[in-house]
C-alpha cells in the first residue's frame, strides 16, 4: 500500500518507541529518494506491509526501486517504525552489494525482536554493507511534518 501522507494520531502511535510493539502490527516505511546528477530530484511518500504479501521493504523494492535509473546515483532515506525483519535485512544486504549507485540510510522508531542472535547478526552484516555511510541506522526523531496529512 502506497501513499505520499499519513494521519498524524496514527503514525505517532506507529512510530512511537517502545519495547513491545502492541497494536502495532503493521511496519511503516516513510522515504525520502533523492536523484543525484544534473536534474536532480525529490521524491517521498510512504509505504505499509501488505500483510501476507509483503513487508513495508520488501514492497519499496517491488514498487519504488525498479522505477529507478542504474545509471544515477540515488541517496535514500527510510524512516521505518520497526527495524528490518531477518529476510528483509537480508535483501537489503543484498541489494545494497548489487547497486553501488544507492545510498541508504535507515533510521528505526523501535528494533524488532532484538534479544534474538539471527537478528542481531542480520542488522550487522546489513549495516556493514556497502560504503560506511551506505547503511546508517539509528533511533531517531522524525521530521513528521514531510509525511503528515492534516497539517
Amino acid at each position: 500500500l502506497l501513499s505520499l501522507l499519513i494521519n498524524t494520531m496514527f503514525f505517532k502511535f506507529q512510530f512511537r518507541n517502545v519495547e513491545y510493539s502492541s497494536g502495532r502490527n503493521k511496519t511503516f516505511l516513510c522515504y525520502v529518494l533523492e536523484t543525484q546528477g544534473k536534474e536532480s530530484a525529490t521524491s517521498r511518500g510512504y509505504l505499509e506491509d501488505e500483510h501476507a504479501a509483503a513487508h513495508a521493504e520488501m514492497a519499496f523494492f517491488n514498487t519504488i526501486l525498479p522505477k529507478c535509473d542504474s545509471s544515477l546515483r540515488y541517496n535514500i532515506t527510510w524512516y521505518v517504525s520497526s527495524s528490518p525483519c531477518v529476510t528483509c535485512a537480508d535483501r537489503i544486504t543484498e541489494t545494497l552489494k548489487k547497486n553501488k549507485n544507492l545510498r541508504l540510510t535507515i533510521m528505526v522508531g523501535r528494533l524488532f525482536m532484538w534479544e534474538e542472535a539471527e537478528m542481531q547478526a542480520a542488522l550487522k552484516k546489513m549495516k556493514s554493507a556497502g560504503s560506511p555511510e551506505a547503511s546508517n541506522m539509528s533511533l531517531f526523531f522524525l521530521p513528521h511534518d514531510q509525511f503528515r496529512k492534516d497539517l
